[in-house]
């Protein structure tokens, strides 16, 4: 059974929660997780709903797979209106939240409403309660998890706030089971708006597939290459660090918020090797989450290292490794913690303010200046407005501001690969790579399903919008069905045949790689209509868009945007301002803007 077909509604203006069915049509065109949340607020979300209001909804939905048997199908997405950036977000998560939320009884849930006091919802089983969450207050998130777990059971799954949440600060995250990040962020800080601290989930019926045998067999290859790949040997290894290395080999790691071509200190994966232990999601043959044993921290991501090591010039790893961990216990999303701190370092560096001492590659600084944010003291009082608002405070900072439609963008530098700059550029949800992940720019060997005429190397502009466009497709068809991105697209170890031979023996259709690829179009569609009636333009900021490096192995080069788009335009099927074609729309079932049907009044 794919879809049970029916949603939770959380209500806090009246401290109620209901349940409702989800329309059939929107879960044949959309599925589940990432496509279901985004038609949802594609037809049910006034595109004039204020981002700070009460009625923005937060919605949080797992994919068509999540609480069956299969491994690597627990994670969720959250989705709501950002107000980091007034336009789309999506923040996705890993772990077993989503599948415990399939498995007690739900596809999604939209909460709404603004409560007079902090809460926290348990849903158990098809059931629903809100309780007060008072005592939570001044918890990190690790403490929450711990504390809900001891209330409710070692078998509940805990959805929460840390303390930058209580702060109502704008790039708050998630984090499910006290382990896993929500990012990018936005979705935080409307949790917190509506003062629901905690969902914990407890689910226990597991959710059968339609045929059961082939669903089982379908994973059998995946496991098998997985035993024997190169790269899922090195994710399995060092998770997303892996690609801190090759990424560097591609000029792609700068230092000090993108003035330096070579950082002088070039951060690399070695420095985050050591004796670990897994802590990837339940029965997954690839666990690409790992805790350093000797300290019990979790190893950063990518977007960590790169950001607090090269962007704001931090030296030593253990140091990074603390600053990640500060992230995860308040509930920041590091990315847009790093990307601040560089962005403020710059700005006193070119003496638009002379307020901060924030140097360089000051250890203690940095450190403090994460403990600040998540309490808005002193200086955390400006970094916690985000990169936006604080380039709306200094004149003339906005040129070097690390954004992408509002959004602080991805750690790896644009000016070294055309395709991540043309995805920073487009993505719906603003500058971040994880809208589409198109992580093979920086691989020296691509898998074969990817190959095609065209070289793949960074600095290549040829075939880089129709590579795009694959990622998105297919990357947008994994979310909606449920199968972890970090596998199948960090990994690469999931093709699009082996996804839509899952995806048909879970619901009793058959689904071809090409229906998986249309609905993966209509999400990408959707989304970017959501963007568009909300503001969004195709473009970076002026530093990695018109500046290019001086030195290194990406001298010179700086992303052919106009170029890029024409051809990513008119592959799309949109017209040459980059919006949907009616056309388009009919093709693809999609209701145009000005008569969504099941718009609410």
């Amino acid at each position: 059974m794919a879809f049970i077909g029916r949603a939770l509604r959380i209500n806090l203006d009246t401290a109620s929660t209901s349940t409702f069915d989800i329309p059939s049509p929107i879960r044949e065109l959309y599925l589940g997780g990432r496509g279901l949340t985004a038609g949802l607020m594609y037809h049910f979300v006034p595109p004039d709903t204020a981002v700070r209001s009460p009625d923005n909804p937060l919605l949080l939905a797992p994919g068509v797979l999540a609480g069956t048997p299969a491994y690597a199908t627990g994670g969720f997405v959250a989705t709501t209106r950002s107000p980091l950036t007034g336009n789309l977000i999506h923040s996705w998560a890993v772990g077993d939240w989503g599948a415990a939320l399939k498995r007690a009884g739900f596809d999604a849930v939209w909460v709404v409403g603004q409560a007079t006091a902090w809460l926290y919802a348990v849903i158990d089983n098809g059931q629903a309660e809100l309780y007060p969450a008072n005592h939570l207050n001044g918890l990190d998130t690790q403490q929450i998890n711990d504390a809900l777990m001891a209330e409710h059971g070692a078998d509940a799954r805990v959805l929460t706030l840390g303390q930058a949440g209580e702060k109502m600060l704008p790039y708050a995250a998630l984090v499910a089971e006290g382990r896993y990040l929500a990012e990018p962020a936005g979705t935080g800080m409307v949790m917190a708006l509506k003062r629901l601290k905690a969902i914990v989930v407890r689910g226990t019926r597991m959710v059968k597939p339609a045929d059961t045998a082939n669903f089982l067999s379908s994973f059998k290859p995946i496991t098998e290459r997985i035993d024997r790949d190169p790269l899922a040997t090195a994710i399995r290894d060092y998770g997303s660090s892996y690609y801190v290395d090759l990424a560097a080999n591609h000029g792609a790691i700068t230092g000090r918020n993108g003035q330096d071509p070579e950082p002088s200190v070039m951060p690399t994966t070695g420095d985050y090797a050591g004796e670990i232990y897994d802590r990837g999601c339940p029965r997954c043959p690839l666990p690409c989450y790992h805790d350093f044993a000797t300290t019990n921290q979790p190893r950063p991501e990518i977007e960590a290292i790169v950001g607090f090591g090269a962007r704001c010039g931090l030296q030593s790893p253990a140091a990074i490794i603390e600053a990640n961990q500060r992230c995860l216990r308040y509930g920041l999303d590091p990315n847009a913690t790093a990307n601040a701190i560089a962005f403020l370092m710059e700005c006193r560096q070119r003496e638009l303010t002379r307020q901060y001492d924030l140097q360089w590659g000051d250890e203690a600084a940095i450190l403090a200046a994460i403990d600040a944010i998540a309490t808005k003291q002193g200086i955390g009082g400006l970094l916690s407005l985000g990169v936006y608002e604080m380039s709306q405070v200094f004149y003339g900072s906005e040129q070097f501001a690390p954004l992408a439609n509002n959004l602080t963008i991805s750690p790896l530098d644009p000016r070294a690969a055309q395709g991540w700059a043309l995805h920073l550029a487009t993505s719906s949800i603003g500058g971040d790579a994880r809208g589409a992940m198109p992580w093979y720019e920086w691989l020296d060997t691509i898998p074969q399903w990817l190959k095609g005429n065209d070289d793949h190397q960074p600095n290549v502009v040829n075939g880089k919008p129709e590579r795009l466009i694959w990622h998105e497709r297919f990357v947008a068809g994994l979310d909606s069905a449920g199968i972890c991105r970090r596998l199948a697209a960090l990994a690469y170890q999931i093709t699009p045949k082996e996804l839509a031979t899952i995806l048909s023996a879970d619901i009793g259709k058959s689904v071809s790689p090409t229906d998986l690829a249309k609905v993966g179009e209509r999400i990408i569609t959707v989304e970017r209509l959501l963007a568009l009636q909300w503001g969004h333009s195709d473009d970076l900021s002026t530093r990695w868009q018109q500046q290019p490096l001086t030195s290194g192995i990406a001298a010179n080069q700086i992303p052919t945007l106009d170029t890029l788009l024409t051809k990513y335009y008119a592959l799309h099927g949109w017209d040459s301002d980059g919006i949907p074609t009616n056309a388009r729309l009919a093709e693809l079932s999609i209701p145009e803007p000005d008569s969504r049907p099941w718009v609410t009044e």
